[in-house]
């Protein structure tokens, strides 16, 4: 039973490959190493137009992946990295670094390199912005991570933070919801807190959900447009289930007790009233039988009370 479902899975996630991540004239990647020599700011014009930025390396892990992605060049890039003060240092989008790999500390130039040819992992040098060298440009960051707020069963809510970085440039999402076959949806950058509604689902049935942010650019190759995408965030949810109305004997006896309840409350009723009547009448019964006993009564003592000497008088 387990390797049936974690085949399921598998096949799933397939299909989000097969539907996305090949797709003709799509890019996946957070970074591009560009050859061309240019100046800090020239370089970051270039990026701004083929891609989103300079590169930004938030993050150590990030840092790590830019030398694997590097590793073998001969070179110094530029990233997306300036001096705002003696010790200070911030990327592109406006945060600033929080680590220190530097190859050698100097406060005269204002704006960081990769220096791709250094063994060692201290590979960051301040150098004069105007100076020519090649750099790195990075891609569109999707989503991450993304929240599930409700979920009902022909419908749910998502939603997610966008990053500082994508909120430099405008952008897209495609969302896209697999079961056996998949729907894509186009959904575009509108604020700093995206929220959106998924809706015609099917109840009580697990879905894979990919979201993957995109730009569009001009191909500096081809001299057409190119759509780049970032790394995609899938999440798993499953809709609810429908609720079930009760058994037909059980949907029976109730419907029965609904229908027949007020006309037996109605013979009731006339019951109680008729035994009312005759009780009444009864009352009355034996009040006359009373009343006629006492006139009786009454007659008698009268008839006593006349003297028998007198009864022969005319």
């Amino acid at each position: 039973m387990f390797a049936c479902e974690t085949e399921t899975v598998l096949q799933r996630l397939a299909l989000l490959v097969v539907c996305h991540g090949f797709a003709v004239g799509q890019t996946n990647s957070r970074y591009f190493p560009v050859q061309r020599p240019m100046s800090w700011s020239k370089a970051r014009e270039f990026c701004q137009r083929h891609y989103v930025d300079l590169a930004v390396l938030n993050t150590e892990e990030q840092y790590f992946a830019l030398l694997n992605a590097t590793h073998g060049n001969k070179g110094s890039f530029w990233l997306g990295l300036q001096r705002h003060s003696v010790s200070s240092w911030t990327w592109v989008n406006g945060e600033e670094m929080t680590y220190k790999h530097w190859y050698r500390r100097n406060e005269v130039g204002c704006c960081a390199s990769l220096e791709a040819m250094l063994e060692k992992d201290e590979k960051l040098l301040a150098r004069y912005c105007d100076e020519l060298h090649m750099f790195v440009c990075q891609g569109p960051v999707s989503p991450q991570p993304v929240a599930v707020n409700s979920v009902s069963t022909d419908q749910l809510n998502l939603s997610w933070n966008v990053s500082a970085f994508m909120q430099m440039t405008l952008h897209s999402y495609n969302v896209t919801t697999c079961t056996r076959t998949c729907d894509t949806r186009l959904y575009s950058f509108d604020s700093a807190f995206m929220n959106i509604n998924i809706s015609n689902l099917t109840s009580a049935t697990e879905y894979f959900i990919e979201i993957t942010a995109f730009v569009v650019r001009p191909d500096r190759v081809s001299g057409g447009n190119m759509t780049l995408q970032g790394y995609s965030t899938v999440l798993q949810v499953k809709t609810a289930e429908t609720q079930k109305w009760p058994k037909v004997p059980y949907m029976w006896k109730l419907l029965k007790f609904v229908f027949l309840a007020p006309p037996l409350w109605i013979v009731y009723i006339c019951i109680c009233f008729l035994k009312e009547q005759d009780k009444i009448s009864f009352m009355y019964h034996d009040a006359g039988d009373e009343a006629s006993s006492a006139e009786l009564s009454t007659e008698d003592s009268i008839i006593e009370l006349i003297p028998e000497t007198t009864r022969g008088i005319k």
